[in-house]
């Protein structure tokens, strides 16, 4: 039975014997008024109980807190997976070229000579992921020069050995751009011998690494 109707069933007036002598005793003779009136009250919500109501009509079915969840989150949930166009992928090429031709970003060679270390080291040190190093392809590598900076390499370091999972082009943005957290300052131009922890754990921040 549809609910709306069983909740109609359920909450009709009972019918009483002064309903039953009031209605029907001038017409038909009545033996048992009691018995009379319940057979009546269950003839009632049987005949209701009989209506077919159109789907419209139906009471509505009260969701649970888990499944108004996900009905709410499939609405969310596009029907499609977004897919970058060419033109997104020309511009996003676009800025990283921009940025990896940035003075500040040093080819490999340089960054070696003026770190006065041989080349094969600084490879080494890319790969224990204690220098930040960016790559755009067949151009090679080219490595910030902030890292030539002490307290600042200590603090690239730190970055690179809490975010191992996150690619070296978002940890060159979030090391080199402003914070709010900082003051509009960026991490590399905060960063003080005294503050690397507390300017790790902003950056780190940032990426949603707790």
């Amino acid at each position: 039975m549809p609910k709306t109707l069983e909740f109609i069933a359920d909450h009709l007036p009972r019918v009483t014997v002064d309903d039953v002598v009031r209605r029907f005793s001038a017409s038909i003779e009545i033996r048992d008024a009691r018995a009379f009136a319940a057979e009546l009250q269950a003839f009632v919500h049987e005949r209701v109980e009989a209506v077919a109501l159109p789907p419209s009509l139906e009471m509505p079915r009260v969701e649970t807190t888990e499944q108004t969840l996900a009905r709410k989150a499939a609405a969310l949930r596009a029907s499609t997976r977004w897919v970058a166009g060419e033109t997104d992928i020309q511009r996003g090429r676009a800025a990283m070229l921009e940025a990896f031709d940035q003075p500040h970003n040093l080819p490999l060679a340089d960054f070696a000579r003026l770190a006065n270390k041989s080349r094969q080291q600084i490879y080494k040190d890319i790969d224990a992921r204690r220098l930040l190093a960016l790559n755009v392809g067949p151009r090679g590598q080219k490595l910030p020069d902030w890292q030539l900076d002490p307290v600042k390499q200590r603090l690239t370091q730190a970055v690179l050995q809490g975010a191992v999972e996150v690619d070296n082009w978002t940890l060159y943005r979030a090391l080199s751009e402003p914070l709010e957290s900082l003051g509009g300052r960026s991490p590399v131009e905060a960063v003080t011998a005294d503050s690397v922890s507390e300017v790790t754990t902003a950056v780190l921040n940032v990426l949603s690494i707790h």
